[in-house]
């Protein structure tokens, strides 16, 4: 396995997400889930998530108090939220493309 170093971008106290430096991947992790993109589908990613039929009220269907639920394109494959993470993973995916942008002006 090659050693990749991550820039954070974003961070909250659920997860976070670098930019490996290497490799040019987008890591987004949160709680117990780890996902590798592109910024291509890092940013297809997001658009899920503002999509609204996308995020949906689960009531009781799980336990913790997860009751948002996030349909993703895998059949039968949903991420779980309680509102205030559900708040924090979007808040984190607003933060990461501004430090995105801004890397992108450093640059120059």
């Amino acid at each position: 396995m090659t050693n990749h170093k991550l820039m954070i971008l974003a961070s909250c106290a659920y997860g976070y997400i670098g930019k490996c430096q290497c490799c040019e991947k987008f890591n987004l992790v949160f709680n117990n889930q780890l996902f590798i993109f592109s910024e291509d589908d890092l940013r297809q990613f997001r658009r899920m998530v503002d999509d609204e039929t996308t995020i949906f009220d689960a009531g009781d269907l799980c336990c913790n108090g997860r009751t948002m639920g996030m349909r993703t394109p895998m059949n039968n494959f949903y991420l779980m939220f309680t509102p205030k993470e559900l708040a924090h993973f979007r808040n984190m995916l607003d933060d990461t493309f501004v430090m995105i942008e801004v890397n992108k002006v450093l640059q120059y």
